[in-house]
């Protein structure tokens, strides 16, 4: 098949939807399709590349035809807004990026079979005589969900979520069925991490993730701090975000390094992975890759992370300082081993992305 992977944001902005595409994309090649990545070009919009775009295209841009879109001009301003602080930033981004896509693929004068977008607004009006197919991964919940956004699933041929949660809501707003297929991890890439036979160095905890308010990471601090002493703590924050210098502000103890493209480095580091996230979340690749690489899960009380972490594959929380500590302690107590093992042995059957991608394939059938 001829997929095209619609991420405009992905070459810009670090974040779970972009991270996603291009693990869509290189699995996708990796299975015999011909895979075309669409995104806009930073430099258009006076920004500049991520880090994980550039790994991306150095790896594989002489395998998937991965295409830049000029933005226009005139919506510059709305690249001062911080991602995440107003909704209709994404909007405007959306409804002036279509308008250069189509253009663009018009003027190549090649037929797809799919176009496969995350944000509601990224593929609206999709030329069929063009392109077979419209379909939309939904990857989350936003806080504040609205008639507008939910009217535009009605354009796409195919709806699927990450997770049920996902799906129950946003199905009000879609005639069709929603089908589910969660995302996936390479399990090669982040493997089984290496233990310590010491028992007495230091017990490392990690965040993975982007520095925004509903993340709690301020809380993952303020419990640290609370801890580091008597149970001989570090805490490494992978990430970066508007609320980095205030967290650096609370935090005389923790190691921000910004955002990184090896990430299964710091996993193999750590020892301990905290994620309190308060809401919007569908299906987190942070935890997933932690799981992999055999780190003892601290999550938030959500229906899908009491299914990953069931069985003693993790410890569940409230996203308070209080439950936060409790999960700490009981992390560091636990038979952090075995859990190692049971979680790498779950997400190898579970989520490997070879098994996510053909189930894709399928229901694209």
């Amino acid at each position: 098949m001829k997929i095209i992977i619609n991420q405009p944001r992905s070459s810009y902005f670090v974040g779970g939807a972009e991270m996603i595409s291009f693990d869509h994309a290189i699995n996708f090649y990796e299975l015999g399709n011909e895979v075309y990545f669409f995104t806009i070009s930073p430099k258009s919009i006076g920004l500049d590349y991520t880090a994980q775009f550039k790994k991306f295209y150095n790896n594989y841009s002489d395998k998937i035809n991965i295409i830049e879109i000029n933005q226009d001009s005139k919506i510059k301003y709305i690249y001062s807004i911080q991602p995440g602080e107003d909704r209709c930033r994404w909007n405007v981004e959306s409804i002036f990026y279509n308008q250069k896509l189509y253009e663009y693929i018009f003027g190549q004068n090649k037929n797809y079979d799919v176009i496969f977008s995350y944000y509601n607004l990224d593929a609206v009006f999709v030329p069929k005589k063009i392109i077979s197919r419209n379909v939309l991964y939904l990857c989350g919940v936003p806080k504040e969900q609205n008639d507008f956004q939910g009217s535009f699933l009605s354009v796409y041929d195919k709806v699927i979520a990450i997770s049920e949660v996902v799906k129950k809501s946003w199905n009000k707003y879609c005639k069709e069925e929603i089908d589910i297929i969660s995302t996936g991890v390479d399990c090669n890439r982040f493997s089984l991490k290496k233990f310590q036979e010491n028992n007495n160095s230091d017990i490392t905890l990690l965040y993975v993730g982007r520095l925004i308010s509903r993340k709690n990471v301020d809380k993952i601090i303020y419990a640290f701090e609370k801890l580091y002493k008597e149970y001989k703590l570090k805490l490494i924050i992978v990430g970066d975000g508007p609320d980095r210098k205030h967290l650096e502000s609370i935090s005389s103890h923790s190691e921000f390094v910004g955002v990184v493209s090896d990430t299964e480095t710091y996993y193999h580091k750590a020892d301990i992975f905290i994620s309190p996230s308060e809401y919007g979340e569908g299906l987190q690749g942070s935890i997933l890759e932690a799981m992999s690489c055999g780190l003892t899960v601290v999550a938030t009380n959500t229906q899908v992370n009491r299914e990953l972490l069931a069985e003693g594959r993790g410890i569940i929380v409230e996203p308070t300082i209080n439950s936060i500590i409790d999960g700490i302690k009981k992390a560091v107590d636990v038979d952090r081993f075995k859990i190692a093992q049971d979680s790498r042995k779950y997400v190898l059957n579970n989520y490997d992305w070879p098994k996510k991608t053909n189930e894709i394939l399928e229901v694209l059938k």
